[in-house]
């Protein structure tokens, strides 16, 4: 009884959201980040954009094609956080989830911190925040302008990847992964490979580059 009972609930979520799939919608949102020293993006398993801006408040951008929960920005000492509200029918909802773009200030120096699990990251145009992104299954993509602080990217079976356009970032890298693929298009110092681990130095190598998966690619360029 109990597994027909679960089964029926969840045919009729998958029929819920079929028929609430509606026009697009984009909603945005504000918060200023004056004595904000941490930007928190709780981002679960929706699709994350975050790059820096030219604005002075934090914005968010919200695509969604329902009438279920927006962001919600709690502000409280020196932290900010960026959290979804809760909808369990748009886990069913494949073909048109929501997305979500953050864009950041210029002048916000602080530290980023993205947490989530199936939500696939990119990060684009980045110089100075230092960043710390934890995936389960997403693939987290980072593209920096210039490397100017310290990233940690931990995913699960996610894959990872990291482009520069410098051609040679100042970084001391630090890799390790379980069964996952490794691709480094980077001249390195000193460096020393093996089948689940890499670690070695480019340029001055001041700013620390770690990347921890079990079962996802990592790829570096």
């Amino acid at each position: 009884m109990l597994k027909q009972f679960i089964l029926s609930v969840f045919l009729v979520l998958i029929v819920l959201t079929g028929c609430s799939a509606g026009e697009e919608e984009v909603v945005v949102n504000k918060e200023s980040i004056e004595d904000v020293e941490e930007i928190v993006i709780n981002y679960a398993s929706t699709d994350v954009d975050f790059l820096p801006s030219e604005t002075s408040e934090l914005e968010t951008y919200l695509t969604v094609y329902d009438n279920g929960p927006g962001v919600i920005l709690d502000k409280s000492s020196n932290r900010l956080s960026v959290d979804l509200g809760n909808d369990i029918t748009r886990l069913f909802n494949l073909r048109k989830k929501p997305t979500l773009e953050v864009r950041i200030p210029d002048q916000f120096k602080g530290k980023i911190i993205l947490d989530g699990s199936s939500g696939n990251v990119s990060g684009k145009d980045l110089v100075q925040n230092e960043l710390e992104v934890h995936s389960s299954s997403g693939n987290v993509e980072l593209h920096f302008i210039e490397l100017n602080s310290d990233v940690e990217l931990v995913t699960t079976s996610g894959n990872a990847s990291v482009l520069f356009d410098e051609e040679q970032p100042n970084l001391d890298l630090d890799i390790s992964t379980n069964s996952g693929r490794q691709s480094i298009n980077l001249s390195l110092d000193e460096n020393s490979q093996t089948k689940k681990g890499l670690r070695g130095s480019s340029g001055n190598g001041e700013n620390k580059l770690k990347i921890e998966t079990k079962s996802g690619n990592i790829n570096l360029n």
